[in-house]
């Protein structure tokens, strides 16, 4: 098998892993009956909207040209759920305080299949990224690495917020308890 087909099929496999990526967080934010967790999931489902996007841009020009092509400038700022967070955390804040604040037993669920969706998305492409050779290729798949890295983070820390918020703010925000 050429490098050009064994590109394509792992491009095949990305496309295929971000679909059901879209489909995990389209269906957690459906069913979510927190607003945060629903939030974090709207945002993650476009994102892996763009992803799908990227992938078959990508594998159009691999299979058409047979050449990798290059991210544009507004596909390397994009910013996705990192910048929309803020936003996101600051309006959940807002529907706590209106007692909206609980977490369902098949929302956590979700939430950790997700997170361990995202810590196999890092690995597949760290792995799509150390087997190629193509300097285009490793830079894509370091860039999605990178994206999925972000939503396994924020997933995490948002994870750590909805089950001890507590907790979450003596790390986060530095805050302590005074006798």
């Amino acid at each position: 098998m050429s490098d050009i087909q064994k590109s394509l099929e792992a491009l095949k496999l990305a496309l295929k892993t971000e679909q059901e990526g879209y489909q995990l967080y389209k269906s957690g934010a459906e069913k979510a009956q927190n607003f945060l967790v629903q939030s974090i999931f709207i945002q993650l489902a476009k994102d892996e909207l763009m992803h799908m996007d990227l992938i078959k841009r990508f594998y159009a020009q691999l299979r058409d040209a047979g050449s990798w092509t290059e991210l544009t400038p507004e596909e390397k700022n994009y910013k996705g759920i990192k910048g929309e967070f803020k936003t996101i955390f600051s309006e959940a804040l807002q529907k706590t305080e209106k007692g909206k604040a609980e977490i369902s037993d098949n929302d956590l669920e979700v939430y950790d299949q997700a997170i361990d969706f995202e810590k196999n998305g890092v690995s597949m492409y760290d792995k799509l990224y150390k087997e190629s050779t193509d300097e285009k290729a490793k830079m894509f798949y370091l860039f999605l690495r990178d994206m999925e890295q972000e939503h396994w983070d924020i997933l995490d820390n948002a994870k750590q917020y909805l089950t001890d918020p507590g907790s979450w703010y003596t790390q986060q925000e530095g805050w302590t308890m005074e006798d």
